[in-house]
C-alpha cells in the first residue's frame, strides 16, 4: 500500500506506518502526478481534492485533518467511489483558545472592557459553540447566527445576521460555502459593515472569503479587524494586513493538541470504512507542558497570554511582510509561528 501525506501532518508514521510506504510532500504544491499509485491521500485544507488531484489515480480513501470540508469536493469524491474522512472538530478548543487570547490581548489595549459586552458569534458548529460558552464565562452577552441548527434544532434560537447591530464584538466563525441554502461567501459585505457601530472588533478565524475584503477596505475601516483567515489565501491583501489590529497567518487552530487529534481522528475514520485492518495501534498521548510564574497572583490575561500571544504574532507577521521575500511567506510563517498548547495541558507553577 502507498501512502502520500501532507508533509505538516503529525505522527503519520506512527499510526500508517505499518501498512505501507508513506510519501510525504508539500500540501499546497501536491498534484496528481504525486498521487497516481497512492491508495491513501493524507491531506490538510490547503489542498484542494477533486476531480482535477485524482481522476485516474489509484486513491481509494482520502483523510483530511482539517475540521472544514471545502476543500473537499464531495460529490464528485462520491461519485469516483472514493471514500474520504475529515477530521470535523479536532481544532475546536484550541479556536475557542486563541478567541480568549485575543480577548485578552484587546483588553490589555483598552478595548472590551465594557461592563456588559455584546458579541455576536456568526456560525455556531463544533467551533462557534465552544467560542460562545468562552465569551459566556468571560462575561459576554451572546447573540448567535446559525440558521441551519435553527432548523434543525427546535430550542436554538439564531438571530437572522441582518438583525447584527450594535454589538461590540462579532466573531466568524462558519464554513465557507456558495451552493447551499445559506450561503457564507462574502456573507460579510457593504450593508453588514455599514449598519455596525464604530469601534465594533471583527473578528474572523473560519474562512477568509466570508468577508469581503474589497467592501471591507471601503466600508468597514471603522470597526477594528482581528483575522487569523484571509480572503485569497496565500497571497494575502498586504494593504487589509497592515490596517488589522490583530493578525496571524490562519493559525488559530494549531494547537499541538488539535494536529494529533487530526491524524487520529482520521486514523480511525480510516479503520470504520475497512480502508484499513485493525492492527491495535494505540493514539498518540495528548502532551503536556510547564509555565513558571514568579509572580503569586497571576491574572488569567497574563496566564493566557504567555501560552499564545497573537501580539507578539502580529507584530512578526506585519514585519516579515515588509522586510522579507513574498513568495511563499504566507505557508512560511504556518510553520514559523506556533499556536503551541491548549489550556488543559499547560501545567501552571509557581515559583
Amino acid at each position: 500500500m502507498l501512502i502520500v501525506a501532507d508533509e505538516e501532518i503529525p505522527c503519520v508514521e506512527h499510526y500508517f506506518g505499518t501498512y505501507g510506504e508513506i510519501i510525504f510532500k508539500p500540501g499546497r504544491l501536491l498534484t496528481r502526478k504525486d498521487v497516481m499509485e497512492a491508495d491513501i491521500l493524507l491531506a490538510r485544507s490547503v489542498t484542494k481534492i477533486d476531480e482535477a488531484l485524482l481522476h485516474d489515480t489509484k486513491v481509494k480513501f482520502v483523510g483530511s485533518v482539517a475540521t472544514g470540508m471545502d476543500h473537499l469536493d464531495i460529490p464528485w469524491l462520491t461519485k469516483a467511489g472514493i471514500r474520504w474522512n475529515a477530521a470535523l472538530g479536532c481544532n475546536a478548543v484550541a479556536v475557542a483558545e486563541y478567541v480568549v487570547t485575543v480577548v485578552a490581548a484587546l483588553q490589555t489595549q483598552g478595548l472590551l472592557l465594557q461592563k456588559k459586552c455584546r458579541a455576536g458569534v456568526v456560525g455556531v458548529g463544533r467551533v462557534g459553540s465552544k467560542v460562545v460558552e468562552k465569551l459566556k464565562v468571560l462575561g459576554f452577552d451572546v447573540v448567535q447566527c446559525d440558521p441551519l441548527r435553527a432548523e434543525q434544532e427546535e430550542v436554538f434560537v439564531s438571530t437572522p445576521i441582518e438583525e447584527f447591530s450594535d454589538l461590540d464584538f462579532i466573531l466568524l466563525h462558519t464554513p465557507l460555502t456558495k451552493d447551499e441554502s445559506y450561503p457564507t461567501y462574502h456573507l460579510i459585505e457593504k450593508n453588514f459593515l455599514q449598519r455596525q457601530k464604530k469601534n465594533c472588533i471583527l473578528l474572523n478565524a473560519g474562512r477568509g472569503s466570508v468577508v469581503n475584503f474589497a467592501d471591507l477596505l471601503q466600508y468597514g475601516q471603522h470597526l477594528i479587524w482581528c483575522f487569523d483567515v484571509w480572503e485569497n489565501e496565500p497571497d494575502i491583501d498586504e494593504v487589509v494586513l497592515s490596517k488589522t489590529r490583530i493578525a496571524s497567518p490562519h493559525i488559530a487552530g494549531h494547537s499541538v493538541q488539535s494536529k494529533y487529534r487530526g491524524i487520529d481522528m482520521v486514523y480511525q475514520g480510516a479503520l470504520q470504512q475497512a480502508v484499513i485492518v485493525d492492527k491495535n495501534i494505540t493514539s498518540v498521548a495528548l502532551p503536556k507542558t510547564e509555565i513558571s510564574f514568579s509572580n503569586k497572583e497571576v491574572g488569567w490575561r497574563e496566564a493566557v497570554l504567555t501560552i499564545y500571544n497573537p501580539l507578539e504574532v502580529t507584530r512578526e507577521m506585519k514585519k516579515a511582510y515588509l522586510e522579507e521575500d513574498k513568495k511563499d511567506l504566507f505557508d512560511v510563517l504556518r510553520k514559523r509561528f506556533k499556536r503551541g498548547y491548549e489550556f488543559d495541558f499547560v501545567d501552571i507553577k509557581l515559583i
